[in-house]
């Protein structure tokens, strides 16, 4: 299990060895004593969630990322690439 946090969020890494278990990425805003479940992610493999969790952290870092993660659509990445 990793975490990062960024900007008042904590952004976690988890994976349950030896289950089959997918890795989770999860979301949250920290609030003095409290936190909030923001988004929660499900992935087949490592490099996914990490990918992932990058580019949420970055998007947070930037101020976007909130708004992003509750609005968008389920899917593997979290802003549509570039046409």
């Amino acid at each position: 299990m990793s975490q990062r946090s960024v900007n008042g969020y904590t952004i976690s890494v988890t994976h349950v060895e030896g289950l089959g278990f997918p890795w989770v990425v999860r979301v949250y805003r920290r609030r003095f004593l409290f936190r909030t479940h923001v988004s929660s992610d499900w992935f087949l493999d490592r490099e996914q969630a990490l990918r992932f969790a990058d580019g949420a952290a970055s998007s947070l870092a930037s101020g976007t990322g909130p708004a992003l993660l509750r609005s968008r659509k389920p899917g593997w990445t979290l802003e549509r690439p570039e046409k």
